[in-house]
């Protein structure tokens, strides 16, 4: 008996090098279930996260087409309240016809500058570019009332003061005019020329602005009859015609 025995010394029983212990898969166990976890709840909230982005990204999206729907039906919603007291009849036939004449002028004149026409280099094209423009045979008037039917004037001002969707010509030269700016002009000739051929710098009151620019077709030297024709007719129709309306070039 050793003399620890004897003492009554208990000493406890270390485990030989190797020997497998319950408390290390009570441990490992603990490790693994923790981990676990706090793997799912990483995963949750990439999940959450994720899923609560793509929402408010849907609401975003829909709440800018919403936005901009409104801004188109508005947009459309004006135009049409510009246009409405300007119908001819109640078919709305010829405020139809001369909104599509209108834009028909603008894609003529865009077409007319994006594919420019070869300029014929013959002698009769340059003698004729040097004589200038040939004058119409008879009056000029005549001439213009042609012109009001084969420009696509007709479609949208009459002739005869009935409503249309531009001013009406009758009784127009010599007139007051009040424009949307709030200034009040009279329609002499420099006026029906700017209206003829800029009609954006002048816009009547109470009418849309929607008169294609006819600069290309009756401006400059090689359509001053055209132009003048034109204002010639205008002034055929009014009872305020003077020297200050008419056109500086005679009528007959």
């Amino acid at each position: 008996m050793s003399h620890d025995e004897r003492l009554g010394i208990e000493h406890p029983i270390r485990p030989e090098p190797g020997a497998h212990n319950q408390r290390d898969d009570v441990d490992a166990s603990g490790i693994f279930i923790v981990g676990i976890t706090m793997s799912l709840v990483v995963l949750v909230t990439v999940l959450y996260i994720s899923a609560y982005y793509h929402h408010y990204r849907h609401e975003l999206y829909f709440q800018r087409m919403s936005t901009v729907g409104n801004w188109a039906a508005a947009v459309k919603q004006e135009q049409v309240a510009q246009i409405e007291p300007h119908y001819a009849n109640a078919a709305h036939t010829k405020a139809t016809i001369g909104i599509q004449l209108a834009m028909d002028e603008v894609v003529k004149q865009y077409q007319a500058y994006a594919h420019p026409k070869p300029v014929s280099k013959t002698t009769e094209s340059t003698h004729a570019a040097a004589a200038g423009p040939i004058r119409p045979k008879g009056p000029l008037s005549v001439y213009g009332k042609k012109l009001y039917a084969s420009l696509g004037c007709i479609a949208c001002h009459t002739v005869d003061g009935s409503p249309g969707v531009g001013p009406t010509w009758k009784n127009l030269a010599g007139y007051p005019v009040q424009l949307t700016t709030g200034k009040t002009v009279t329609a002499d000739y420099k006026f029906l020329r700017t209206m003829v051929l800029y009609p954006g710098k002048l816009v009547v009151k109470g009418f849309p602005n929607i008169m294609p620019n006819y600069a290309g077709k009756l401006g400059g030297k090689k359509n001053i009859y055209k132009l003048n024709a034109i204002i010639w007719y205008i002034n055929k129709l009014s009872n305020k015609s003077s020297k200050t309306t008419q056109p500086p070039m005679p009528n007959g």
